[in-house]
């Protein structure tokens, strides 16, 4: 934080409210409030687009799907956070798997060819990791493989989705959508075009703000 302070330019004494979320909020104990992340995706979502009304988030360590209503209230939501599949954990063993950096994924499943309609047994990170180094060793080519993971994680985002309604428009949020391969996997299987903020990775951060703005 005294580096966030510094960047700034001033200090703690300056600031009028401090709200925390994600999984450490209940942590950081300067803090005036803390506030849930599911909450604070809602309310960032709908501050970029307010005409959003579903809201996908795949993060480093739980992927998530949120409901919101036109003043960004929660209506329903899933999350997957006991398990690494579906979020970008999975994404960073697949790139520690081929040995090529996160940011490449994406190029390289839309680069997938003739071979690109198969699929992964097992999302599981564990198994997968397996399965994936087996199929290569069988000639398979990587970004065939790199494709075939993004449509495995995607699926499984898409299934949290019909458990909570999908409704016209919806964002993808989260470190994950900077990825392209999974932008192009999602909007095949929503069968609709996503938006994407500028900075994805800050919807909740911006949510948060907007707390601190209504205490």
């Amino acid at each position: 934080m005294n580096l966030t302070l510094d960047e700034l330019g001033c200090s703690y004494e300056d600031l009028k409210m401090v709200v925390s979320t994600g999984y450490g909020r209940k942590n950081i104990n300067f803090a005036h409030k803390s506030v849930t992340e599911i909450t604070c995706y809602a309310a960032g979502a709908n501050y970029l687009a307010p005409n959003v009304r579903t809201v996908i988030d795949i993060g480093g360590q739980d992927s998530k799907v949120i409901l919101i209503d036109g003043k960004g209230r929660v209506q329903n939501f899933v999350m997957n956070d006991k398990c690494a599949a579906g979020t970008g954990k999975f994404l960073e063993m697949l790139a520690n798997t081929f040995n090529v950096k996160t940011g490449e994924l994406g190029g390289l499943s839309e680069k997938a060819g003739s071979g690109k309609d198969f699929k992964l047994s097992s999302i599981c990170a564990v198994f997968a990791e397996s399965e994936m180094i087996s199929l290569f060793s069988q000639g398979i080519a990587k970004e065939d493989i790199i494709h075939a993971a993004h449509q495995a994680v995607c699926e499984r985002v898409v299934g949290m989705v019909s458990r909570v309604g999908q409704e016209e428009q919806v964002m993808f949020c989260g470190g994950v959508a900077r990825n392209t391969g999974t932008v192009k996997v999602f909007e095949k299987l929503l069968k609709t075009s996503l938006i994407l903020p500028e900075n994805v990775d800050r919807v909740g951060a911006l949510g948060a703000a907007l707390a601190a703005k209504k205490a």
